[in-house]
């Protein structure tokens, strides 16, 4: 009997996140050492194998942690993922590509200009160590959304103090919510208001360092959703403004 020359096009098994590893960070050392176009395309399969694809990996593993966790935030390629190249045009360092990285899970159904949400970013540091860091939060709000967070708070910071001094959310994030602020209340609140530091604030945000360990870990998506979970709450409040 002859064979039949059809072949199903199933798709290839997605492949799990084992975690980032040496040469990830190895690579990013190299590129900042290197930070030109002849030495970045001389090592892009590199780039490829060591970089760019556990960070897809890693993506997708939270997307899928997020969902298990019934946490209302999005990890996806389009959205989490940034281009390591550099925007230069109105910079005066002309290096062409950044030399570390940065992945974000902004909340669901929120606009690009009024971003609240958590980011994981990391970079080489020392000889043979990593600064990494997790947080969260709406890092510096478009003006709309700023006055909005400020109303809300102005009818509930009793709320936002009881969040921001909770155990879980402590534990996590030791510092709590920190900004850049005003030096005066914003037009339309009293100094004497007892939210007077909430409301002079600029940006709401908060995080915590990770060690090498952690981030070259393949656990490294169950130790961010832990985090993610202590600070749902405040991610909440910030987003329903």
């Amino acid at each position: 009997m002859k064979k039949s020359a059809f072949v199903l096009d199933v798709p290839p098994p997605e492949m799990p996140f084992e975690g980032f590893t040496e040469d990830t960070i190895r690579f990013l050392r190299g590129l900042k050492k290197n930070n030109k176009k002849e030495w970045f395309e001389a090592h892009r399969n590199t780039y490829e194998e060591d970089l760019r694809e556990p960070c897809k990996r890693f993506v997708s593993a939270m997307g899928r942690a997020l969902a298990e966790a019934k946490l209302p935030l999005i990890s996806d390629l389009k959205r989490s993922l940034f281009r390591i190249n550099r925007d230069i045009r109105f910079s005066k360092d002309k290096s062409p590509y950044k030399t570390h990285i940065g992945i974000v899970f902004p909340m669901q159904e929120t606009k690009e200009d009024e971003w609240s949400g958590m980011y994981l970013g990391f970079e080489p540091a020392g000889k043979n160590d990593v600064k990494a860091y997790v947080g969260g939060g709406a890092y510096m709000p478009s003006s709309p959304y700023l006055k909005r967070i400020r109303k809300k708070i102005d009818r509930q910071y009793n709320e936002l103090e009881k969040l921001a001094a909770d155990k879980n959310f402590k534990k996590e994030y030791s510092k709590g919510i920190i900004g850049e602020s005003l030096k005066r209340m914003p037009q339309g609140y009293e100094e004497g208001h007892p939210a007077a530091d909430w409301l002079k604030m600029k940006s709401y945000t908060f995080g915590s360092d990770l060690t090498k360990k952690e981030l070259l870990s393949p656990n490294l998506p169950k130790i961010l959703i832990q985090k993610i979970k202590a600070a749902q709450p405040v991610l909440n409040f910030l987003a329903e403004a």
